[in-house]
């Protein structure tokens, strides 16, 4: 109250006249005017505008207050009368100051005033109050006091405050987000619609078309036809920048209604998903390689559980290697592969501890009960929170029946290249420490010469097969007579055997074949060679020939003890023999097959066997004429 009766003792002014004493209207003149005082007409105004009017007068420092107080304010007109300082004290303190400040310039410069602060209510909550306050001056030009206008506008500012947060928000989205008119036409970006298409302004896409920011207008121009017809609309677009560069976005729009219903225009939310989509697209293609190697690795690879050994996922080669069904695998723990459970168990733990280990030789079972030797590759990975294990599982039985066959072999040819060696040793150094009679020392020399051909043989075939393999053992590849090149052949075994009759079926006018004639020569010496030995109770051996298409078969066919089944596929590999279950061994080193293999194939031609146990053998050799 002492703020209030300072702020009017302290201006020195005089006293404003009642709005009354003003002039009234006539009576009942019937001139068409209400017979109302200026007074009663001001107040019914101000009652019609839904206003509180006040007046204040300088000389008496009082206010007077209109009877809509106390529905505005809670304070009855009274109250504040009888207390000029009451509405003084329920300005709030923020802006009771920035008030004062104004009246008295208004009392002292006669200026009007419009503000804006808040007013505490009795209930405890503050109101906004727009007051409107207009100097009186009298007949002296003195200002004599202030009449004005006080209205509740906190529902007003409280909208206000709204769409101020509403636009902060919208400013604040880290979506663009951005809205149009009915017609398609941009009305509002916010800064992140405007950095995602890089733009640097608001005016810069303010008014254009909407559908100039997709890729495909058509789609745009599509989508507003359904928003128009459902009120909204989500998918992924592809649009383009202000620089022209392309851009996936994960699109919401709807349509936005006045209070009445009606559509007043379109909002949409943009999310930028181009860097989701290509890690989305990198992620399937790294699933679908990892697919692709795991499905296609010749070796059985396991995952399992790294903790109790279940097993939860495994390859094609591991079906195949095991024989047990996808169902089953994932029934089974990683040790019910293994022969010997509980050492399983054991590797485990050694995993868990290391990592990461590598077995060699262990013996694993197949669901027939079969057992296979196996070389075990296992690491530990950790996949969403779970300990898991990938098991490499690599089937050695026949790398291991390869090295066991290869030490037998090598021991084989050191036996081979060992007796030439011991005859050729034995007769020199007998005619060196003996006198020899001319036909005794003949026979010792052709004893010599045979020998050592056969060492000769045995080492060139171990070289020229090595040399094969390395890819340059063919020499020059050109035409070869057939029927010439059989006959040659059959010449070096025309006495190598008493029981053997040895024929030549070939056609006078068949094509020449493309191949190194050399090295065709050794394939045929060596398929007649095995022809021979491998008949060892005599019988025909036929070399021959025959036209098929643009490609000429050669072959060689005998009446011996044949070539079981399962050994067919086998007898074409390095160090491979075949042993007959009866009957004497017959000797060999196990390279002449495999030496055949490689010419054939350096010649770009097809070798193969047809055999039966007991019924002989015949080996084809089909080479290009062209």
């Amino acid at each position: 109250m002492s703020d209030w009766m300072n702020f009017s003792d302290n201006l020195h002014l005089g006293f404003i006249d009642s709005p009354h004493t003003s002039s009234q209207s006539p009576g009942a003149s019937g001139d068409g005017v209400l017979p109302v005082t200026g007074e009663e007409k001001y107040f019914a105004l101000s009652r019609a505008v839904g206003n509180v009017t006040y007046e204040y007068c300088l000389a008496r420092g009082e206010t007077r207050w209109s009877d809509r107080c106390e529905e505005v304010f809670g304070v009855k007109a009274q109250e504040l009368q009888s207390e000029p300082a009451l509405w003084l004290s329920r300005i709030h303190e923020e802006d009771r100051e920035r008030v004062c400040s104004e009246y008295r310039k208004a009392l002292l410069e006669g200026a009007t005033f419009d503000l804006e602060y808040r007013v505490r209510h009795p209930m405890g909550h503050h109101l906004w109050v727009r007051d409107r306050g207009v100097p009186v001056e009298g007949p002296d030009g003195r200002t004599r006091g202030i009449v004005g206008f006080l209205k509740d506008i906190s529902s007003h500012r409280q909208r206000d405050e709204d769409l101020l947060s509403a636009k902060r928000a919208l400013e604040s989205s880290l979506n663009g987000i951005m809205l149009a008119d009915t017609q398609g036409c941009l009305t509002y970006a916010n800064s992140s619609f405007l950095k995602l298409f890089h733009y640097e302004e608001p005016d810069q896409v303010v008014g254009k078309p909407a559908a100039e920011f997709w890729e495909n207008p058509r789609k745009a121009q599509a989508v507003f036809r359904l928003l128009r017809n459902s009120g909204e609309w989500s998918g992924q677009v592809a649009a383009r920048r202000r620089d022209g560069s392309r851009l996936v976005v994960e699109l919401s729009a709807h349509t936005v209604f006045d209070q009445n219903g009606s559509p007043i225009g379109y909002m949409a939310s943009f999310i930028d998903i181009t860097d989701h989509r290509e890690a989305e697209r990198e992620r399937q293609e790294s699933e679908k390689k990892y697919r692709l190697l795991f499905s296609s690795s010749s070796d059985a690879l396991i995952i399992c559980n790294a903790v109790n050994g279940r097993i939860l996922e495994v390859n094609p080669a591991a079906l195949n290697q095991y024989g047990y069904g996808y169902d089953e695998f994932f029934q089974m723990d990683i040790f019910n592969l293994a022969e010997e459970p509980e050492e399983s168990v054991l590797r485990l733990k050694k995993i868990q501890k290391c990592g990461q280990a590598n077995f060699s030789l262990l013996r694993h079972r197949r669901r027939d009960g079969s057992c296979f030797e196996a070389e075990v590759s296992a690491a530990t990975f950790k996949w969403k929170n779970c300990l898991l294990m990938a098991c490499f599982i690599r089937d050695v039985s026949d790398r291991q029946r390869l090295e066991r066959l290869k030490d037998d072999v090598l021991s084989a040819v050191s036996h081979e290249m060992r007796t030439p060696l011991t005859a050729i040793l034995g007769y020199t150094e007998f005619m060196l420490n003996h006198d020899l009679d001319p036909g005794a020392g003949l026979q010792y020399l052709d004893i010599i010469r045979q020998q050592s051909e056969r060492l000769r043989e045995l080492i060139e075939n171990h070289l020229n097969l090595q040399q094969l393999r390395a890819g340059f053992g063919i020499g020059l590849v050109r035409p070869v007579e057939v029927k010439p090149l059989l006959h040659s052949v059959i010449g070096g075994f025309r006495n190598s055997s008493e029981k053997h009759r040895i024929l030549v079926e070939c056609a006078a006018d068949l094509s020449p074949v493309q191949a190194d004639e050399r090295q065709l020569h050794r394939a045929l010496q060596n398929l007649l060679s095995n022809a021979i030995k491998y008949s060892p109770d005599g019988g025909d051996v036929i070399l021959g020939a025959f036209q098929d298409g643009r490609n000429v078969t050669l072959y060689v066919r005998d009446e011996g003890i044949g070539i079981p089944h399962h050994a067919q596929d086998k007898i074409f590999d390095r160090y491979f023999r075949l042993c007959p279950a009866e009957g004497p061994t017959i000797g060999g080193t196990g390279l002449g097959l495999a030496l055949v293999k490689e010419i054939v194939k350096a010649c770009s031609g097809h070798l193969r066997v047809e055999s039966s146990p007991g019924q002989g053998s015949t080996f084809y050799i089909s080479l290009p004429t062209e």
